[in-house]
């Protein structure tokens, strides 16, 4: 049980970490739904150690203390009191009282002497044995939720020391950020922004002519998909297990899908630019594509924990 009750709290202890970071990174618009969520995964936590405490105590009966008597069993002690008796002991005993005392006037009555009818039991009520083992078992996941609170608390904020990093590291360069709405879209979106920074169209205008009326990552979804789905072996070998090129093109073009490492080396070798990438993590600023990108800079900013809906991307100018 010990063993359990350890796990339990390291469970606790980081779930209360994911939820502070939760709670920590969201937004006005995004609040809501993250204390819907927060309070899901804890209950669903809750639940979970509740059943394992309880399929624990019905493998190992042993698991209750000696000392804690079973709630609800009734003693097999035997009756040593009239009450224990029963009515036939107690009207034969009435029978004998009034006959040894119906001539002696001073003697009270039978009726005075001794009750006719069984006493009530004035025991203590039964208890629901159920019903303790799942207050002791509630009792027992509510503090170790409170430990995992307290030491989540006490945990760094890695949102903040995230952003403190992003900031120096900008300054360095002599970058301004650009904010990307966070929809799925935020690395060809930012793509978007960086070409138009170094003077590169995203498109032939000419060959149609309601380009101006598609958003900018429309353009640089196709383009990536298309450099992909034209350099089979550089990519498939990187497709996740299960996965074919045409189904990973078509998410890369038709859906909402966020971009990664391999859509942005499709991009930089589509448009011939290097992509530079800033973040908090490891040097700070990554280059992709160097040999190749003779047009120009794309930078971007990565972030993992500064938007509540996970990572990143911005956009970034020369200030």
């Amino acid at each position: 049980m010990e063993d359990l009750l350890a796990l339990h709290r390291k469970q606790l202890r980081d779930l209360q970490s994911v939820i502070t970071q939760k709670k920590k990174s969201a937004t006005k618009k995004t609040r809501r739904g993250v204390n819907d969520d927060c309070e899901r995964l804890e209950r669903e936590l809750k639940e979970k150690q509740a059943a394992e405490i309880e399929a624990l105590e019905q493998s190992n009966p042993d698991a209750i203390t000696a000392n804690e008597s079973p709630e609800g069993e009734e003693s097999e002690k035997p009756p040593t009191t009239l009450t224990e008796t029963g009515r036939d002991t107690s009207e034969t005993i009435a029978a004998k009282l009034q006959e040894s005392t119906i001539d002696d006037s001073t003697t009270p009555t039978n009726h005075e002497r001794l009750p006719t009818s069984p006493a009530t039991n004035t025991g203590p009520k039964k208890q629901n044995r159920q019903k303790a083992r799942l207050a002791r078992r509630a009792a027992q996941i509510d503090e170790l939720t409170e430990q995992a609170k307290q030491e989540a608390a006490a945990m760094p904020d890695l949102r903040a020391i995230e952003a403190e990093r992003m900031k120096t590291l900008f300054k360095d360069n002599g970058l301004t950020e650009v904010q990307i709405a966070p929809d799925g879209h935020c690395l060809y979106s930012a793509f978007a922004v960086g070409l138009e920074d170094a003077g590169i169209a995203l498109a032939n205008q000419d060959s149609d002519q309601d380009n101006t009326k598609k958003r900018a990552y429309t353009f640089t979804r196709k383009a990536a998909g298309d450099y992909i789905n034209s350099h089979p072996d550089d990519f498939v070998p990187f497709l996740e297990d299960g996965e074919t090129l045409d189904s990973h093109v078509n998410k890369v073009q038709n859906t909402a899908e966020w971009g990664g490492q391999m859509e942005l080396l499709a991009l930089a070798k589509e448009y011939g630019v290097t992509v530079k990438i800033v973040q908090a993590q490891g040097v700070g600023v990554t280059a992709m594509n160097e040999d190749g990108g003779g047009k120009g800079d794309v930078w971007l900013a990565y972030h993992r924990r500064g938007y509540g809906l996970g990572e990143h991307y911005n956009a970034l100018r020369k200030a």
